[in-house]
């Protein structure tokens, strides 16, 4: 994170990462351990995705 800013208690980090592909990207993502809540309203752009430990993330087209 820029100037060592984290957030504080409660408070959040928007992760976001741009793929040249979105099937493929969340195929190897789910190998290691991601999961896809539903629904996905945008999924042909963007795609919602969680960590392990249950944090989201999102998959964006490049």
């Amino acid at each position: 994170m820029r100037g060592g800013h984290r957030p504080g208690p409660g408070r959040a980090v928007h992760r976001r990462l741009c793929v040249a592909g979105l099937d493929t990207a969340e195929t190897r993502l789910s190998a290691l351990g991601a999961v896809r809540p539903v629904p996905q309203p945008l999924a042909e752009r963007c795609r919602v995705l969680l960590d392990p430990a249950g944090h989201p993330f999102c998959l964006t087209a490049k």
